[in-house]
Order: structure tokens, then C-alpha cells, then sequence
């Protein structure tokens, strides 16, 4: 924790009454630092000469030794106060890529569920043989079949991606497979009407019925 600093100053006239009348002011000033719990104190008597009087934690010190250690301790609070700011940047990045990571695994979980869903319900034997194969949908069984395998391997991946934080490659993988989930509608939906135009079989049509 950054140790709050402060410097107190005050001026106090002192009048003292001298021989034959005469009187003498003397003017005190008082500086304090309060520095990583310790205190520092300069006591300045100004009168006829100036007198310097130096504290740390109410022991009187010799000058110089005051001068050094005060800039100990105000160097050891700049470097701890940087220390401290680094760590919050560090913090604040690592909050920043974890949620990153987050959100990255969870679309692309949501996407793979929507395509092993939507190939389930493709795979349903009564479609088989309807199946309306396009470039822009499903272009063959043999893709069906690699982008099946794919997804279902994908959940180790996801895992580790995760673990390292590797929101990129998370990300790659989601930019593959999103548009995935409407192309399969797409070709659910074709292979459902070629299915009713061309069967005639009252179990397949009650089937088509049940799927949509």
C-alpha cells in the first residue's frame, strides 16, 4: 500500500524580553515528512543565527544522516509505488484476456452445439436419400462426415486454448465454424422439400413431419 505523505509547516514568533529592555524575536519553523511509517522532522530556529535541529522517529540525528535516509525512504516509496502500478497494469491485462478468452470459448461452444445439433437432425435415416448437396450448404457426404468428425474432436482444444489464454486461436476457430450452423439449416430445410416432393411413404412424410 502507497504510505499517504504529508508536510506540516507552521511559524511560531517568540519574544523574549533581554537585559535593558530590549527584545528578541525568534522565528521557528517545523517541516514534517511522514514517510514509510517513519517520521522526519526539521526544526529551523531563526534569531540572532539559525539553528538546525534534525528527527527521525523523535531521535536527534546528525545532518547528513537525516538527508540520507530521508531519500531512502522517498526512494523506497517511488519504487514501491511503481512496483505497485505495474502490478495493477498486469492485473488489469490479465482481467482483460481472461474475459476475452471467456466470451471466445463460450460462442465457440454455443456454434458447436448448433452444428452437432443441426447434424443430427440431418443424419435422421429418412433424409438420406434426399439429400440436396450445394456448394454454398453442404457439398458432400464427405463433407458432412469431416465437419462432424471436427467438432466432436474440438472440445480437448477448447480446453487448452483456454488454458493458455490463447484467445486467437480460439477466435481462428470460431471464424471457421459460424457460418456453419446456417449453411445446415439451409441444407436441412432443401433436403426437407426435395424429401416431400419426391416420397410418397406415409412413415417417411409422417417423419419429415415430426423433424420440422
Amino acid at each position: 500500500m502507497k504510505v499517504k505523505k504529508y508536510i506540516i509547516l507552521f511559524l511560531v514568533c517568540i519574544g523574549v524580553i533581554l537585559d535593558a529592555g530590549t527584545v528578541q524575536h525568534s522565528l521557528i519553523s517545523v517541516t514534517e515528512h511522514k514517510i514509510m511509517g517513519h517520521l522526519f522532522k526539521h526544526v529551523m530556529t531563526s534569531a540572532d543565527t539559525q539553528k538546525d535541529q534534525f528527527f527521525i522517529d523523535g531521535s536527534e540525528v546528525v545532518k547528513e544522516k537525516y538527508h540520507h535516509d530521508l531519500e531512502q525512504a522517498l526512494q523506497k516509496e517511488r519504487d514501491d509505488d511503481r512496483a505497485y502500478q505495474e502490478k495493477q497494469r498486469r492485473a488489469n491485462l490479465e482481467f482483460f484476456d481472461t474475459v476475452q478468452v471467456e466470451i471466445a470459448a463460450k460462442l465457440l461452444q454455443k456454434t458447436i452445439d448448433k452444428i452437432q445439433m443441426m447434424i443430427k437432425k440431418i443424419e435422421n435415416p429418412a433424409l438420406e436419400s434426399f439429400f440436396v448437396f450445394n456448394d454454398l450448404t453442404v457439398n458432400s457426404s464427405d463433407q458432412l462426415h469431416d465437419l462432424k468428425n471436427f467438432v466432436n474432436h474440438m472440445q480437448g482444444s477448447i480446453v487448452r486454448k483456454v488454458e493458455n489464454f490463447d484467445y486467437k486461436g480460439l477466435n481462428v476457430i470460431l471464424s471457421h465454424l459460424e457460418v456453419w450452423p446456417d449453411r445446415l439449416e439451409k441444407f436441412f430445410q432443401a433436403t426437407v422439400h426435395h424429401a416431400i416432393k419426391k416420397s410418397d411413404d406415409t412413415a417417411i412424410l409422417k417423419e419429415l413431419l415430426r423433424l420440422v
